[in-house]
C-alpha cells in the first residue's frame, strides 16, 4: 500500500468563527469572484442574512442574485442551478444551508465553470468540505455519488449560527462524523482506494487523513456533550468550535481522502425504505449513519467492548441505536423489506465492498438485525436525553 500513489484534497480556504459573516466573508468570497448565485433554503438565507452576509458582499463589490433551493439534491436540480449560473455569467454560486443544499451548490458551479462557496448554516453533514455529492431522486432515494475534480473553493462558518441552529443538527454531524474511523480503519485494512477522483480511482489514502479520521473521533468523544450543551444555550464555546471544525474540517477532508465502508452503505441501502416512516420522524443523515456504524462494527466482529461503547456514547448524547428511534412504525421493517435495504447495500459500486472481506446481503441483512437487537439493550441502560423530542 504504501508504494501507492496516494491522494490528499482539501478546499482553498476556511473560515470560521462567531461573527465571520458580517466581518470577512465578504472580503474571502472577493477572492474567488465578483458575481455570485447564491442559493439557499428560506431559513437558511434568512439567517445568513440576518448575519450580514449580503451586507458584506455588497461591501466587498460583489453583485448577486438570489435563488430558492428546490429541497433535493437531484440531477435535476444540479441541472437547474447551472443553467441560471451560466445565464447570469456568475463566476461563484454560494451555496447556504444544510447538506443537500452544499452537494447540489457544489455540483452546479463546476458545470457552470464557476468557484464553489459554502455558507454551512448547520453541521448536521460534513458535506461542504469534499468534492463527492450524494445525489438523490426525486423520491428522496440514494441514487449515486457524484465526483469532481476540485474541492469547493471556501468555507465561511459563522458559529453564532450554528449555535442557533436546532440541536438535532450538531448531533446528526456527530453521527456523521463518528463514521470516518472506522470505515477509514476498516479502508486502510483493505488498501482501498479513496474518494478522490472517480471514477478512475487512482488515489490511496495518506497517513495524514487516517489520522484526522482517528484523531477526530477522540475530539467527538471528548467536547460532543459541551457541544450540545452550548447550543442548548445557543452560545458559542471553544468545545462548540472544536466540534464545528471537527465535523466540517477534519472528517470532511478524512472521509474524501480515507474512503468509506459499511457505515455508509447501510444508509443508503435503508433509504429505499426510508418511505415507510412517516415524513416527520425520517431521520437526518447522520442519524441514520449512526445505526450504519452499529450495523459496520457488529459486521467486523469488533471486541464487545469497543461495540458497546459506541452504542452507550452515541446513544447517550441523543443517537438512534433501533429501527424504532430510527423512526420505523411497529413491525417494521420486515424481513423482506430489511432483505431489500441489504441488497442495496450490497451493490455494485457501493463503498461497503472496501470492507477488508467479501460482504454480502446476507450478512448485512443479520448486522442489521443483530444491530437492532444491541441497541434496544443499550436503549434501557443508557436513555436519550431529555432535549430529544423528535
Amino acid at each position: 500500500m504504501h508504494l501507492r500513489p496516494k491522494i490528499f484534497t482539501v478546499p482553498r480556504r476556511y473560515v470560521q468563527g462567531p461573527g465571520v459573516l458580517r466581518t470577512i466573508a465578504g472580503k474571502q468570497i472577493a477572492i474567488f469572484g465578483k458575481k455570485a448565485l447564491v442559493v439557499g433554503g428560506r431559513r437558511s438565507t434568512a439567517a445568513a442574512e440576518s448575519a450580514g452576509l449580503f451586507k458584506t458582499l455588497e461591501e466587498a463589490g460583489i453583485t448577486y442574485i438570489r435563488e430558492l433551493f428546490g429541497g433535493e439534491c437531484t440531477k435535476k436540480e444540479i441541472a437547474r442551478l447551472a443553467k441560471i449560473a451560466k445565464d447570469n455569467d456568475c463566476d461563484v454560486v454560494i451555496s447556504i444551508g444544510g447538506g443537500k443544499v452544499m452537494d447540489t451548490g457544489k455540483i452546479a458551479a463546476y458545470d457552470a465553470g464557476a468557484e464553489a462557496v459554502m455558507i454551512p448554516t448547520q453541521v448536521a453533514t460534513n458535506a461542504a468540505e469534499s468534492a463527492v455529492s450524494v445525489v438523490y431522486t426525486e423520491e428522496g432515494v440514494f441514487e449515486e455519488y457524484r465526483f469532481i475534480d476540485k474541492n469547493p473553493a471556501l468555507i465561511v462558518i459563522d458559529s453564532e449560527i450554528i449555535a442557533k441552529a436546532p440541536v438535532r443538527y450538531l448531533i446528526a454531524g456527530i453521527g456523521d462524523a463518528a463514521s470516518e474511523k472506522f470505515e477509514g480503519e476498516a479502508c486502510y485494512k483493505t488498501g482501498a482506494k479513496n474518494l478522490v477522483i472517480a471514477p478512475e480511482w487512482v488515489g490511496y489514502m495518506t497517513k495524514l487523513s487516517l489520522t484526522l479520521c482517528q484523531m477526530a473521533y477522540e475530539n467527538l468523544r471528548q467536547y460532543s456533550e459541551a457541544a450540545i450543551e452550548a447550543v442548548l444555550r445557543k452560545v458559542v464555546t471553544p468545545a462548540l468550535e472544536t466540534i464545528i471544525e471537527t465535523i466540517v474540517l477534519w472528517t470532511g477532508a478524512g472521509f474524501e481522502c480515507t474512503g468509506l465502508a459499511a457505515a455508509h452503505s447501510v444508509h443508503n441501502g435503508i433509504t429505499a425504505i426510508e418511505h415507510l416512516i412517516p415524513r416527520e420522524k425520517r431521520p437526518l443523515h447522520g442519524e441514520l449513519v449512526n445505526f450504519g456504524i452499529c450495523t459496520q462494527l457488529i459486521l467486523e466482529d469488533r471486541t464487545r467492548d469497543e461495540i458497546v461503547a459506541h452504542y452507550k456514547w452515541s446513544h447517550g448524547i441523543g443517537l438512534p441505536v433501533t429501527f424504532e428511534e430510527l423512526g420505523f412504525p411497529e413491525g417494521h421493517p420486515t424481513d423482506e423489506e430489511l432483505w431489500k435495504a441489504a441488497e442495496k447495500a450490497c451493490a455494485e459500486g457501493e463503498t461497503i465492498h472496501n470492507m477488508p472481506f467479501d460482504v454480502t446481503p446476507e450478512m448485512v441483512f443479520y448486522s442489521m438485525k443483530a444491530a437492532d437487537e444491541l441497541g434496544k439493550k443499550i436503549a434501557k441502560a443508557v436513555p436519550r436525553p431529555p432535549y430529544v423530542t423528535w
